[in-house]
Parts: C-alpha cells; structure tokens; sequence
C-alpha cells in the first residue's frame, strides 16, 4: 500500500534541482530516479553516474523524492519522461504502479529502465542489478547463521513496504532459511519506512519482546544506523548480531562497535557508473552481450536476455576487519 496518496508537487520540485529546460528534448541526457535523495548509498550512485556520464560523454540527470513515497518518484519519472530525457533509469519503489509509467515512455521514445530495485512486469527496458536477489538473500542468512547458530531467532527491519528489492531480498532470505537452517525462527519482517528513527524503535521493541533474539537485519541502508543505535542503546552488543545491506560508511562506527558483526553490499559508484553506461547503449540502440567488458571495471559484467537482467557482479561481505578499505 502507498503510505500516501498526495502528489507533492513541491517535493519533487525541489528534488529535482538538477532537472531544468536546457535538458528538455535531449536525446543524450541519461537520468536515474533513486528511492530518495540524500542518503550514503544513493550519493554513492550519483557520485559513480556523474563520472560515467564524463567518460562516456552524456549529461546525466540525478533527482529523486526527499522521502520514500512512490507516488513523487513516479511523478518525477514522469516530468522526465515529458522533457524528453534519452533514457531514464529508477529504483522502483512500488513494482505494481510503474507499468502505465513504462507505456508512457515508450509512447515517448524515451528509454525507460530499472536500476537498483526491479519492477520485471512492467516492460521495463532492463534492469540493472547490484547481485541477484538470490545471492544477497542467501549471502546475508549464511553469514549471520555462522554467528549466530543454527537455532537462532532472527528479526527483520526492512525499509518501505512496497519496494520490489527489499521484498525480493525478504523471500530469499525466508527460502534460504526454510531449505539451509530449519531449527532458525525468522520473524515476520517488520517496515520503517525510510526512517531510521522508526527502525530504532522497532528494532527496540522486537528485543524487548523477544528476549531470546540472536539476530536483527536491517533490509533497508535506512534502517542499519536504526537497528544499530537500538542494539548498542539496549546492551546488546554481543547478545544480539546485527546486520544489514548498507554502505561501509553507514555501517563503519557500528562495525566496530560491535553492533554489527558484517554487513552486505556491493559498490553502489559502480552500480551508478553501469546504469548510466546502460542507458547510453540503449539511447544508441545497442544490444547487451552475454559478457559485457566495462573498462572502467576491474571484473565482468554479465547480462541474462532472458530476464533482461545486467548484472553488477557478486555482494560483497563489510567487516570491522575490512571496513575501512571502502569509501562509499
């Protein structure tokens, strides 16, 4: 369900600073629409766009909602859809609504795509993806098995309710569990929204009513600092593990706090870096090959016709060990 039904036309206008008319009508521009604006993880992605959109010689648009509300992020997707943006790239926040959004476009000639958080009904053009659902859902459960034990009790903290990606991640995790560790109780997953005060409080009370918690995840880079400031406020450093899928900046002080015994991620600058290069291609109506070369990569990047999925490469593990080699 959509928190909201307004339309905040002011919002979007103001987070749409970098959206203006000389980009009106320009074939070259390559946008990307984020979940919301002014956060680690998505400056990392625009950080990564800005310096692919140089190197590949595009202008590159970055604007997004000033909070995690579908109905704003679509209706920036859809003024950059009227200004005649080239491609425009989104993490979806709600995969049901999207659809008409993707038929406008096309109606438009504007290359519409995912990048981020997928909506694969929506006859989106690709989607480019940080690590399969799959691989992060099972990647995040081994790794907190192992500290936790195989019988453990584990609780959920996810972001909005409605994002595809979190969702997905969700599922995998539960599948993961089911198959792998059956002597594990995964709570129902619990949604803060983007509000890491929220995360706080339900990562507090889900302590406080489960006694007996070895683990929380936090599904969301929203709801990381929440569930860690919950785990260090409570006295739980060492009782209970905590972990999610944010950036080692956002994860760094809690890692070595000991709130956090690892977090899963990738490199989101390269994540922005490939749906910019992605864009390109499809503005200059270039097929994907199942092996793609990107220079400014130091790995492969694959790409599943099938699917239409353009793969980043595998998650990567952030530790209090290792933490300090990223900056992002």
């Amino acid at each position: 369900m959509l928190r909201s039904l307004r339309l905040s036309f002011v919002a979007a206008a103001m987070a749409s600073a970098f959206v203006g008319p000389a980009f009106a009508q320009d074939a070259k521009s390559v946008a990307f629409v984020p979940q919301i604006i002014g956060i680690p993880y998505f400056n990392a992605m625009e950080a990564g766009g800005k310096k692919a959109a140089t190197d590949l010689g595009v202008k590159f648009i970055y604007s997004g909602p000033v909070d995690t509300n579908p109905v704003d992020q679509l209706q920036i997707v859809q003024n950059l859809i009227d200004q005649g943006v080239g491609a425009v790239s989104v993490s979806v926040l709600d995969a049901s609504s999207i659809a008409p959004v993707v038929a406008a476009a096309k109606a438009k000639g504007v290359k519409l795509f995912t990048s981020d958080s997928d909506a694969p009904d929506s006859g989106r053009a690709v989607y480019v993806a940080q690590a399969t659902d799959e691989g992060l859902g099972d990647a995040i459960i081994d790794e907190l098995v192992k500290r936790t034990g195989e019988d453990a009790k584990i609780g959920i903290v996810s972001g909005e309710a409605t994002a595809s990606n979190l969702n997905a991640w969700i599922a995998f995790m539960q599948k993961r569990v089911k198959e792998k560790y059956p002597k594990v109780t995964l709570l129902d997953p619990q949604f803060a929204g983007g509000a890491a005060d929220r995360a706080n409080q339900i990562a507090t009370d889900m302590m406080a009513a489960n006694p007996d918690l070895k683990g929380i995840i936090g599904v969301a880079s929203t709801t990381c600092p929440g569930v860690a400031q919950a785990i260090e406020t409570a006295g739980k450093i060492g009782k209970v593990i905590g972990t999610g899928y944010c950036s080692p900046n956002t994860a760094r002080s809690y890692l070595k706090s000991g709130a956090f015994g690892f977090t899963v991620l990738w490199d989101p600058s390269e994540l922005g870096y490939l749906t910019v290069w992605a864009g390109k291609q499809l503005i200059d109506g270039k097929s994907f090959d199942a092996n793609v070369t990107i220079p400014a990569f130091s790995h492969p990047v694959t790409y599943d016709a099938k699917t239409g999925v353009l793969l980043l490469g595998p998650p990567a593990i952030f530790t209090a060990a290792n933490v300090d080699q990223f900056n992002f």
